[in-house]
C-alpha cells in the first residue's frame, strides 16, 4: 500500500517537472515543445488510470458517502434493531466509517443502554466494534443529543447490510428504559475510505 501511495505522488511530481520544462522550451526551443506534450500526454494517461482506475480509496476520483435521516424517530425499543439500510461499497480494500447523531436515552437509574452497529448481520471485528454506552442516574436521565463514529475494516466489497440497534451493556441482565431519536431528526452517516491503524 505505501509501496502504491508512494509511486503515485512520484508520478504527481513528474508530471508537474515536465509541465514546468515544457513551457520552459516552449520559450528557447519551440521545436521541441510538440515532443514535451507527447510526454506530458502520455502522463495524463498515467495518471488518469491512477486516478479514476484505482479509486476513490487512495484520496482521489469520486467520495462514496451516504446519509441516511429519519425526522422524529421516537422509539421506546429497549433491545433490538431500530433501523436498516444498504450501503454499496466500491472497494474491498477500503473501510467504512459509521456515524450516528441523535438524542438518545437510558432512564432506569443504575442500568446503562448500549447503542451499536452491525455490518452483514454481525458486529464489527477489526479494529473492533462501532458503539457508545449511556449510564444513567438520577443526574442524567434526560434526552441528550448524542454522536459517536467508529471505522471497520475487513467489509467485502458489493452491498453491505448495515443495522443500527440498541441493548444492554455488557456485565448487566436486566433490561432498562432507553429512547432513541425523539422529537428530533437523527442521522447515520457512512462513508467509504482508506484508514491506517495506530500502535
Amino acid at each position: 500500500m505505501k509501496t502504491f501511495t508512494t509511486l503515485l505522488l512520484v508520478l504527481v511530481l513528474a508530471f508537474v517537472t515536465s509541465a514546468h520544462k515544457a513551457k520552459k522550451h516552449h520559450r528557447h526551443q519551440h521545436g521541441n515543445f510538440g515532443k514535451m506534450m507527447d510526454i506530458i500526454h502520455t502522463q495524463n494517461k498515467i495518471m488518469e488510470h491512477f486516478l479514476h482506475k484505482g479509486g476513490y480509496g487512495f484520496g482521489f476520483g469520486q467520495p462514496n458517502i451516504r446519509q441516511y435521516t429519519w425526522n422524529n424517530m421516537n422509539s421506546n425499543t429497549n433491545i433490538g434493531k431500530l433501523r436498516s439500510f444498504q450501503f454499496r461499497k466500491k472497494k474491498s480494500h477500503t473501510a467504512l466509517k459509521l456515524t450516528w447523531s441523535g438524542s438518545l436515552r437510558s432512564l432506569t437509574n443504575g442500568r446503562c443502554a448500549r447503542w451499536y452497529f452491525t455490518l452483514n448481520g454481525r458486529e464489527c471485528s477489526s479494529p473492533g466494534k462501532v458503539e457508545m454506552v449511556v449510564y444513567s442516574h438520577p443526574r442524567n436521565a434526560g434526552l441528550v443529543q448524542h454522536s459517536f463514529t467508529g471505522a471497520c475494516q475487513g467489509i467485502p466489497a458489493g452491498k453491505v447490510s448495515i443495522g443500527f440497534h440498541v441493548g444492554k451493556c455488557a456485565g448487566q441482565s436486566s433490561t432498562q428504559n432507553a429512547y432513541t431519536g425523539w422529537n428530533s431528526r437523527s442521522q447515520i452517516f457512512v462513508e467509504e475510505l482508506i484508514i491506517g491503524l495506530g500502535n
